[in-house]
């Protein structure tokens, strides 16, 4: 069985993902640090690879988390999605919203020292 890298908190948000210019609304049923599965009511197509722009809408927060993401998993009403790009404010916004969620916060601290220590190697001198 593969072992996640992200441990994932249970958040049900509304949110839109945009793919080829078609934008289909839905609800988050989970997300980590690295990526969302995400619910529609009605089918969806979008091949697994394809890249979209998904926005999440936090009932507490004005602005949406905007995140492009790549299709990881795609069943009909239901993608899995991996975060490929998102903003530094985007970011330490969806930390914050992770930190909140939790209930496992050691595991969330471990995990966030394990991608600050990627960071620093991916951009240390060779």
């Amino acid at each position: 069985m593969e072992k996640r890298k992200f441990h994932r908190i249970r958040l049900t948000a509304r949110c839109a993902l945009t793919h080829n210019g078609i934008t289909y609304h839905g609800h988050t049923e989970n997300m980590s640090l690295n990526g969302a599965l995400i619910s529609f009511s009605d089918g969806i197509i979008v091949p697994k690879g394809e890249e979209c722009v998904v926005l999440v809408f936090l009932d507490d927060e004005e602005a949406p988390l905007r995140l492009v993401v790549e299709v990881v998993y795609s069943f009909y009403t239901m993608l899995g999605t991996k975060i490929v790009q998102v903003d530094e404010e985007t970011q330490a916004r969806l930390v914050a919203v992770v930190e909140r969620v939790t209930d496992e916060p050691e595991k969330l601290k471990e995990e966030i020292e394990r991608m600050k220590e990627s960071i620093a190697r991916y951009l240390a001198p060779a």
